[in-house]
């Protein structure tokens, strides 16, 4: 490892940290690394390297992961050549705009990996990550038979899918039309799932106080990034469509890699919308990194 970059000598000692899995492992070391194979490379040394035993078992899994899904490189590649989170458009409406075009083109192109790049383009793996997800709203009493649930930024319909069958009536919201057209297909068969493409702004055509769960997934980055006072709206709109009791769980805030700073802005922006936490946020599941903010209206 000491011969490799930084963001690649970083992504390794990662995949070697304990609960770290797999899939996780190798869509780091693919993101930081400038070719396949520089990539192939580095793990390789590192393996051999390795003096750690457990470590070493780590960085071998990676590898097999690597060996059963030999594409995972251009997935992620050819994702990331669409979805540039270090670009910034001239207003937060023109990135919402420019955003809504990117993951059209993915619903089109890579309709999984676009929504869930550490599947690595694995439908199967996709679904793994997101039944555990799910899973645990029901552990947290978020999820309940009765429950009329929002799912912002729906994209696919992977979540979506696996929540319809476990609530009353679900809604999914993306501001991709190729998205939405995706998650309607996928789900066709759920009578009580309904899809619909959002304005990006708010959650115009959502009544006030007549949603019990409000799940948002990845979707938060995006409106950070896109800058402006977009997020803190977003969650004011949120808090507004929720019911009394009704939860907010909410999954990643940006992509900035601060933590502290992430559940500084939205203890604030949650305080403003009348909204509270529930505990402290935390990485919660075994198949994703997802920092996990759960939030409820009083």
């Amino acid at each position: 490892m000491a011969d490799a970059s930084a963001p690649i000598a970083s992504a390794l000692a990662r995949a070697t940290a304990a609960g770290c899995p797999p899939h996780l492992g190798l869509m780091h070391l693919l993101m930081a690394a400038p070719s396949e194979a520089a990539a192939r490379d580095a793990l390789r040394d590192a393996v051999a390297a390795q003096p750690d035993e457990a470590a070493r078992t780590r960085l071998a899994a990676v590898e097999r992961c690597w060996a059963e899904r030999p594409h995972a490189w251009s997935t992620i590649h050819d994702v990331l050549a669409q979805a540039r989170h270090d670009a910034h458009a001239l207003s937060p409406q023109a990135a919402v705009a420019e955003w809504a075009g990117v993951f059209d083109s993915l619903a089109a192109s890579a309709p999984d990996a676009g929504v869930a790049l550490y599947g690595l383009g694995d439908p199967a793996l996709t679904a793994q990550v997101s039944r555990e997800l799910v899973d645990a709203l029901q552990r947290w009493g978020a999820l309940r038979a009765n429950a009329i649930v929002l799912d912002f930024g729906c994209g696919v319909g992977r979540l979506s899918a696996l929540i319809a069958p476990r609530c009353r009536r679900l809604l999914g919201l993306d501001v991709s039309a190729g998205m939405v057209a995706e998650a309607r297909r996928r789900c066709a068969a759920l009578p009580n799932a309904a899809f619909a493409q959002a304005n990006g702004r708010d959650l115009e055509g959502v009544a006030n106080a007549s949603i019990d769960l409000a799940l948002a997934v990845d979707v938060f980055p995006y409106l950070v990034q896109a800058g402006g006072d977009l997020a803190p709206r977003m969650v004011d709109e949120l808090a507004r469509t929720l019911a009394p009791g009704g939860r907010l769980v909410l999954a990643n805030l940006s992509y900035r890699g601060d933590d502290a700073r992430d559940a500084h802005d939205l203890a604030a922006w949650a305080t403003a919308a009348g909204l509270t936490l529930d505990g402290e946020p935390d990485r919660p599941f075994t198949l994703w990194d997802g920092l996990v903010f759960r939030l409820r209206k009083a």
